[in-house]
């Protein structure tokens, strides 16, 4: 019942996204820019003669690709969540047969759908400028690998961001706490400088923080910048946080359900 409820969902969020596909093919030119400007920004730096641990084409192959894979992990669910807590939204929700989860799924489901023809377009034209040094693996296990770790790196961004929000049971105001995920995880993801360049005595420090593995690891698996040893660990730590983020939902739900008492509870 809850996959097809899904489904419902994400039918009738793509209708409703259909309406302003205008204004989301400019938000789509914003999602490539940004990464385009970074690329180009180490690119000159590149030819300046500084080492860096990635070359020329690890760096166009990263950043050709980071607009595709930030747009397919992206999460917008929790500040709705919050909203719907604190306005008491979320108590006809509670009264039907599937988890609230449901619709938020559905509607980032069902945005996605529409963004991507949006942004194809956009990113081909990317890869065709810079076609000389982008280098996509050949090897189909690479991507394999690289379709078993984007859906979990879009799970892992939406259960933080659940987790993150559902704190509403108990916070008047969560968006501060937004809003500083979102420029932490931004920077500790990947989005900004590829995670790579961050000095090595981080390394341990960047491999077991979550955000790497909403961006940065599929994007690595499709770079070739991992051993298979590094492989290895990454899809567990991908695994492990799926799981504890599920089980810290449900424990804060458990509790949270207790306590909520918002207007129209």
């Amino acid at each position: 019942m809850t996959l097809r409820v899904i489904w419902r969902h994400t039918l009738m969020n793509v209708m409703n996204t259909i309406e302003y596909r205008g204004a989301f093919l400019i938000y789509m030119i914003n999602v490539v820019a940004g990464p385009l400007v970074s690329l180009l920004v180490w690119l000159t730096v590149s030819e300046q003669g500084v080492r860096l641990p990635y070359d020329r084409s690890q760096f166009v192959t990263y950043y050709v690709l980071l607009s595709l894979v930030s747009m397919l992990t992206s999460t917008w669910a929790g500040g709705f969540l919050a909203q719907n807590i604190r306005l008491g939204s979320l108590s006809p929700m509670l009264l039907r047969p599937v988890t609230p989860l449901a619709g938020y799924i559905g509607n980032n489901l069902g945005e996605k759908i529409i963004k991507l023809p949006l942004l194809l377009p956009l990113i081909a034209f990317v890869a065709l400028a810079f076609r000389d040094d982008l280098r996509l693996p050949a090897d189909p296990l690479a991507w394999l690998l690289f379709g078993l770790a984007l859906p979990m790196a879009a799970a892992i961004a939406f259960l933080l961001d659940i987790v993150l929000c559902s704190l509403a049971f108990w916070l008047d105001d969560v968006w501060g706490l937004l809003r500083v995920k979102a420029l932490v995880g931004a920077f500790l993801a990947g989005q900004f400088v590829p995670l790579a360049l961050f000095p090595p005595e981080l390394s341990g420090f960047l491999e077991a923080q979550p955000f790497r593995y909403t961006l940065s690891f599929p994007l690595e698996v499709l770079t070739g910048h991992l051993s298979v040893a590094a492989l290895a660990r990454g899809f567990g730590w991908q695994v492990a946080y799926c799981v504890g983020l599920w089980a810290c939902y449900r424990l804060e739900w458990r509790y949270g359900l207790r306590s909520y008492g918002a207007v129209g509870a």
